[in-house]
């Protein structure tokens, strides 16, 4: 475990740390809200059981980044370290930088936080 392969990402990203939980498990923690998925706008949080079945219920109900009545919404900003766009969708924010700062939906907020942080709003307007 010395070493890391330059250009491989498996590698060094799951396989090097998988290594590490086998022989050192004290050293490693695995955090259980590092994702939100959000397969062609199906928003999922990856720590509910069956997250990947959009009919199982959650308990304590959090489900999705909608609200459904008589569940807790997620906040995006507290309850995941990364929102993950994946099946090819992307919001449609995401596709014009004006439309992006303009917008007042989930989505358009998640991508202003990230220019703010990176100090690259001022180039988009």
């Amino acid at each position: 475990m010395k070493w890391l392969r330059v250009d491989d990402y498996l590698w060094n990203g799951l396989l090097q740390p998988y290594h590490v939980l086998e022989r050192h498990p004290d050293l490693a923690f695995i955090e259980p809200h590092l994702q939100v998925q959000c397969p062609l706008a199906k928003c999922r949080p990856t720590w509910l059981i069956n997250y990947h079945n959009p009919y199982q219920r959650s308990t304590p109900p959090v489900n999705r980044l909608s609200t459904t009545p008589g569940e807790r919404p997620l906040d995006w900003r507290k309850d995941a370290f990364a929102i993950h766009f994946n099946g090819g969708w992307l919001p449609p924010e995401f596709h014009d930088p004006q439309q992006l700062l303009r917008s007042n939906d989930r989505f358009a907020k998640i991508g202003r936080m990230v220019l703010e942080a990176a100090d690259m709003v001022k180039h988009l307007q």
